[in-house]
């Protein structure tokens, strides 16, 4: 068998310390963002569990996200606005979301459910209106101030509806010319709305759960393991190899 010794670079050493600190720095931040998700899981969970706040509870509340919310008062159908790129089952479309006055003055945004967005893209689709007052239930929602677009929204002569790729309150406030909650009220899908058939509403958080984290930080490790394997494997050579013989 021949001999074999261990010949490292000094150049792909300081390669691989450098490239295993970045992949195992990578996966404890992985793992530090799955206790985050989880703990904050925990908190929605405990919030969804409480009975029916009002929007006066909600509004001296530091995060007002995820807490079961009940408001009465009337829909403002002129100004709806249509959320674009959701897709619910493969298929393109939108949240459609109407403002509403509760009985105490107060304005927010009732997201309603989804509509499909059609084959052709300059045609909106119709949205029935809702008449008189109403009780709605749902969950108060937050929107991340880091959502990604593709392009930002030009309001600078808006149409109603309006669609947006992205919302955002106080862009939306003087539009309407009301103060919005800094929240929206997201429909529970069991509440009777609109006349007829109810839009669909499934909610999907786009959060990253703390499972897809802790996959992540596996293969991090893996990259970080496979990286001082490989160095190893090169730096080993064989005694015969470091003094090749000259042929006659």
């Amino acid at each position: 068998m021949t001999a074999r010794r261990f010949r490292p670079s000094w150049i792909g050493f300081l390669a691989t310390l450098v490239v295993a600190a970045v992949c195992l720095q990578a996966a404890f931040w992985q793992l530090s963002r799955a206790d985050e998700k989880r703990t904050l899981a925990s908190d929605l969970v405990a919030r969804a569990e409480q009975g029916y706040q009002s929007m006066a509870s909600l509004a001296v509340k530091a995060d007002p996200h995820n807490y079961p919310l009940e408001v009465r008062g009337h829909f403002d159908n002129r100004y709806n606005i249509l959320l674009d790129n959701r897709m619910l089952d493969g298929v393109a479309g939108y949240h459609l979301l109407t403002p509403l006055q509760t009985e105490a003055g107060q304005w927010l945004l009732v997201n309603r459910g989804w509509l499909p967005r059609g084959r052709d893209r300059a045609v909106l689709p119709e949205i029935p209106a809702i008449d008189g007052p109403v009780t709605v239930q749902g969950q108060s929602y937050v929107y991340s101030p880091r959502t990604f677009v593709l392009a930002e929204d030009d309001l600078s002569e808006p149409s109603w509806p309006l669609r947006l790729q992205k919302v955002e309150m106080d862009v939306l406030s003087p539009l309407l010319g009301v103060e919005l909650a800094p929240f929206e009220l997201r429909v529970a899908p069991g509440v009777p709305l609109e006349q007829g058939e109810q839009l669909p509403r499934v909610w999907h958080d786009p959060v990253m759960g703390p499972e897809r984290h802790q996959a992540y930080a596996v293969q991090w490790f893996a990259m970080a393991a496979t990286v001082v394997i490989f160095f190893l494997a090169v730096s080993f050579r064989r005694r015969d190899a470091d003094h090749p013989q000259m042929k006659a």
